[in-house]
């Protein structure tokens, strides 16, 4: 399901291409673990060749890198590129369907 992952890790799933969903949280981050519930629901639903995993931005190259701003945040890439980036507490409806022109 979700997996959990650093910096290093991260940036070799992006390279490998496919489809990744990628949960950007922090420890401190309240809203987080209310959407860390909704990424694990939402992974439960997603096609078998999409990868997830869930990052912490206490590093902070990884939130400069990847263009975090704001906490909790989801971030689809297909195949190497950000294809979907969701800011925010977002219901799992809702994530879906933003991630659904991406996953058929």
């Amino acid at each position: 399901m979700v997996a959990d992952a650093d910096g290093e890790q991260l940036r070799a799933a992006v390279a490998r291409g496919g489809r990744l969903l990628v949960e950007f949280w922090a420890p401190w981050c309240g809203q987080c673990g209310a959407m860390a519930a909704v990424v694990e629901r939402v992974a439960q639903t997603l096609p078998a060749d999409v990868s997830v995993l869930k990052v912490s931005v206490e590093d902070a190259t990884v939130a400069e890198e990847f263009e975090v701003g704001a906490l909790p945040a989801l971030q689809l890439f297909v195949d190497g590129l950000p294809a979907v980036s969701i800011a925010g507490f977002t219901r799992p409806p809702a994530v879906l369907e933003r991630l659904r022109p991406h996953l058929a």
